[in-house]
């Protein structure tokens, strides 16, 4: 799970398709914002990827969402990379939930 300009260090991992995955990545209005090139080339490579556009349909309820494509995908586990006041609550939530979930921790 990515927010915003959290796709960028996302982008190895989705692009290489070594280990099967499910982005879901909430932006604002994606083409625009990061340009034809790179949606088209993640959407070539992701498996049915769920791109949120938040100026065409608002914020989503990210923990709803990622608890929604987690069980959809049947994952191991999720992985969150955006801002640290939403990673952590994704990934207290996920946990709470008894998903296996992790994110960047901010301890130095």
């Amino acid at each position: 799970m990515a927010t915003g300009s959290g796709i960028g260090p996302c982008l190895p991992h989705l692009l290489s398709r070594e280990t099967p995955s499910r982005l879901v990545w909430s932006t604002r209005d994606p083409r625009a914002t990061y340009g034809d090139d790179l949606v088209d080339e993640i959407l070539a490579v992701q498996p049915d990827p769920v791109i949120w556009d938040t100026t065409a349909s608002g914020k989503p309820d990210l923990v709803a969402l990622a608890y929604q494509v987690y069980r959809e995908f049947d994952a191991e586990a999720v992985i969150c990379i955006s801002n640290k006041k939403t990673t952590w609550n994704i990934v207290e939530q996920l946990e709470m939930r008894g998903i296996p979930a992790y994110g960047a921790i901010w301890d130095s």
